[in-house]
């Protein structure tokens, strides 16, 4: 008699070139760097390499070591997705690289950064750190807080905070990075729902019952919202690369059943560079003469 063939929700992701960013942690960093450039240029602010160097190795390196613990936590691997079973083929190559980024971290503090920029950077890392003994690792308490989405929002905003300062004026331009960071997550999450409930007891699916259904609306509402803004607010190009990355990714989220868990999450981030094509058009359309 022949053995039942598990459900195609549960078997192994097969490999494709586009997941590796994801796969690699390297989404995140490229994510950062993206909005950190765009608030920059809304907020007519200085981005400066040393600043944007350090900021990428400092999320990448937080990435590929929620990779490794979340590899090692791993409670049910016929629920992994394709991203955690990389992690465990391949530890040493993310060991490796985690090496590079904290290597090239120290090179960065020896040749010297501004001392706004490192105090800055000191109090967002402090913070990442209760991040993770919240919701990644769980000292204090004996399960994981409910919210990891809305922490990792935040401390992306955070890390642009910490490379260019803020004042008033860029204050709402940092919401929206937290925003469209959370809903990506969200929307992730929403994906990866069967995968969390069992493996990650954190996540919003298991206290967001209509989550799935609820997410249509909110991004179809801060779509319009950064549409609206954009039509008004003098960072046109920043709110239509937001109220693009929100339309992608709710259009995204109304065919994520078509798709599987790790294509989802790897069109999600690309859907979050959208500063880069959108921000150039514009630039290009208001140098253009006739």
């Amino acid at each position: 008699m022949f053995a039942s063939r598990p459900p195609i929700e549960w078997r192994p992701e097969s490999f494709r070139w586009w997941f590796l960013p994801c796969w690699l942690g390297l989404d995140a960093p490229l994510v950062a760097l993206t909005w950190t450039w765009a608030i920059s240029h809304a907020a007519q602010s200085v981005l400066r390499t040393r600043a944007t160097i350090m900021l990428f190795l400092v999320v990448w390196s937080i990435y590929l070591l929620d990779r490794l613990i979340d590899v090692r936590r791993c409670k049910d691997w016929t629920h992994a997705t394709g991203r955690l079973r990389f992690g465990r083929c391949f530890p040493q190559l993310f060991w490796t690289c985690l090496g590079v980024c904290i290597a090239g971290m120290i090179v960065l503090l020896a040749i010297g950064l501004r001392t706004e920029v490192v105090w800055r950077g000191t109090i967002v890392f402090l913070g990442v750190c209760l991040h993770f003994l919240v919701f990644v690792v769980p000292v204090f308490l004996r399960k994981k807080l409910f919210g990891k989405e809305l922490g990792v929002g935040l401390f992306f905003a955070f890390g642009a905070f910490a490379c260019l300062g803020g004042t008033l004026r860029s204050l709402p331009l940092f919401v929206s990075l937290a925003l469209v960071v959370t809903f990506n997550c969200l929307v992730i999450a929403s994906r990866d729902a069967d995968s969390d409930r069992a493996n990650d007891p954190g996540g919003a699916s298991h206290w967001w019952l209509t989550m799935h259904r609820d997410l249509l609306w909110i991004g179809t509402a801060f779509t319009v919202a950064a549409l609206i803004t954009a039509a008004f607010a003098a960072d046109t190009s920043f709110y239509l690369s937001l109220a693009t990355a929100f339309g992608l990714l709710t259009t995204l989220h109304l065919l994520s059943r078509r798709l599987s868990g790790d294509a989802v999450r790897s069109l999600a981030d690309f859907a979050l560079l959208t500063p880069l094509p959108v921000m150039g058009i514009v630039q290009l359309m208001s140098n253009w003469k006739p």
